[in-house]
């Protein structure tokens, strides 16, 4: 399943694969909602050549994300 880019500039849009949304995105930081009523481990793509270590999330709970703020902010958030 492809993942579709926030659009710039907009930090509440949902961008997403399998359970994992990502409902707010900032600079080294993302808060990724598991919107499925299941655990997962999910994660956030920054870019092409590192990713954040997977998290578990509880069905319908939200976990944040962080990173080095200088490699910016999360593209989408994906399972893992």
């Amino acid at each position: 399943m492809a993942a579709t880019p926030a659009p710039s500039g907009t930090t509440s849009a949902a961008p997403f694969v399998g359970c994992a949304s990502l409902t707010s995105n900032a600079n080294g930081r993302a808060q990724v909602k598991n919107i499925c009523s299941h655990t997962i481990n999910a994660t956030v793509s920054v870019d092409w050549a590192w990713d954040p270590d997977c998290q578990s999330i509880g069905a319908g709970r939200s976990a944040t994300i962080r990173w080095d703020s200088t490699k910016g902010r999360a593209e989408y958030a994906y399972e893992c």
